[in-house]
């Protein structure tokens, strides 16, 4: 908006222009451009270095906002038991069409279409300080089909807040998004190495800007519906400082930094650590038996994540330490080409160990080998590249992900070498 737009109610209350200047500006003795306006509040906040508020732009209104409103069943915040009742739900179905080549000459054909996820539940917010939430996974085999969530957040006291129940662990940025937040159609290979399983736990947390923290302990145990109480479980923190920042050309920038560190002790005996199994399965890029499933005692991740109005950047580092050790670093900047519309997205990703053939995971829909390890590959380096367009049909709820990823895995123990290029697309609705 242009800065004369401002002149009448800065005259108002600037005693500067209020006598001598505005009234030589009506008589045409000064030209406008010749006064100094008071700065405008973004551009003060500039000058002095101090922290703005980063308000996401709202999404614009929609003829479909009254059917996506019909998820709250029920409202009333001064119902002292019940304030809020509604259901949720995510349907995603994806494909992806492509070869990976072996050594250049074998190919592993990609190609598929699948219902990736199909999830129902309901949350609700109770005695005005909890929030109540179960959710169930459709999708999938028998093994695959379970309870995702059954979880309440407590606030025990003004900024401190109490989770228990079935639920999985903040851990890096993709591990810690729900799926439809996520920017592509799956996430990393090695995040879905390292992310934890959704398992018995407690942890508290405080919610105080610019600072929020967790720690929590969870089970090793692994069921698909109520998991128990098993072995010495692992220990869950994070710590995060996020900030806004005003822009020297308007606008502001919200900056987000993490560290999350989880400690395994249980170690290889853990089942939430890793949440897949593999052993016994073949390679499809070497053929050769995967003797054990990685195993993991130390897990940290640390990185950034910017948001602008237009532009927004997330960048993680992620280590893990353990019966083999594996590392690896995620690059996801995004751009709205067309505001509220269209989201251009990139992604680089690179995941290395030291040990042979310790990274494993598909290439795909199939890319998580907890949903499915048909066909898996193995290595000891990865790279992966990914370009693709989000057609967001209403808000996040309604989008269309398509993207090409070109993927190189390494197994120099092995002596084989095998890239690929996949082109994926998914529809995914939720409510």
């Amino acid at each position: 908006m242009k800065r004369s737009l401002f002149i009448a109610p800065l005259m108002m209350i600037s005693l500067p222009l209020a006598a001598n200047d505005a009234l030589d500006i009506l008589e045409g003795k000064k030209d406008i451009n010749e006064i100094e306006l008071p700065p405008l509040p973004e551009e003060e906040a500039t000058q002095r270095g101090d922290q703005v508020t980063f308000v996401p732009p709202e999404w614009a209104p929609s003829p479909l906002d009254p059917i996506w409103s019909r998820a709250v069943l029920y409202e009333d915040n001064s119902n002292p038991w019940v304030q809020q009742l509604a259901v949720m739900g995510l349907f995603e179905a994806g494909g992806s069409w492509g070869t990976a080549q072996v050594n250049g000459g074998r190919d592993v054909d990609l190609s598929t279409t699948r219902t990736r996820r199909a999830r129902l539940g309901a949350r609700m917010r109770a005695f005005g300080n909890t929030e109540i939430e179960a959710v169930a996974e459709f999708a999938g085999d028998e093994e695959y089909k379970r309870i995702v969530d059954l979880k309440a957040k407590t606030q025990v006291r003004p900024n401190y807040y109490l989770s228990y129940g079935k639920m999985r662990p903040r851990f890096g940025i993709e591990q810690s998004k729900d799926p439809q937040q996520l920017l592509t159609p799956e996430r990393t290979l090695l995040a879905n190495m390292l992310s934890p399983a959704s398992t018995l736990g407690v942890s508290l947390s405080q919610e105080c800007a610019p600072w929020d923290w967790s720690i929590g302990w969870f089970s090793s145990d692994q069921d698909r519906y109520i998991p128990g109480i098993q072995g010495s479980g692992f220990l869950a923190g994070s710590l995060a400082y996020e900030t806004g920042e005003a822009l020297s050309g308007g606008g502001a920038m919200r900056s987000r930094w993490h560290l999350d560190y989880i400690y395994n002790m249980d170690g290889d005996k853990s089942r939430s650590i890793p949440r897949y199994n593999v052993a016994g399965d073949r390679s499809a890029n070497g053929n050769q038996v995967i003797a054990r499933n990685p195993s993991f005692r130390h897990m940290l991740s640390t990185g950034i994540q910017l948001e602008g109005e237009l532009f927004a950047f997330e960048g993680d580092f992620q280590l893990a330490n353990g019966d083999v050790n594996a590392w690896g670093l995620t690059l996801t900047p995004s751009y709205w080409a067309v505001p509220g519309l269209l989201k251009v997205v990139g992604r680089y990703h690179y995941a290395d160990t030291d040990e042979p053939s310790a990274l494993v995971g598909g290439l795909g829909t199939g890319s998580d080998p907890f949903f499915d390890s048909s066909p898996i590959f193995v290595g000891d380096e990865f790279h992966s590249f990914y370009l693709g367009a989000n057609l967001h049909l209403y808000q996040d709820k309604l989008v269309l992900q398509n993207g090409l990823e070109y993927s190189l895995m390494n197994d120099d123990a092995n002596g084989f070498e095998t890239d690929a290029w996949v082109w994926h697309a998914s529809a995914l609705l939720s409510f």
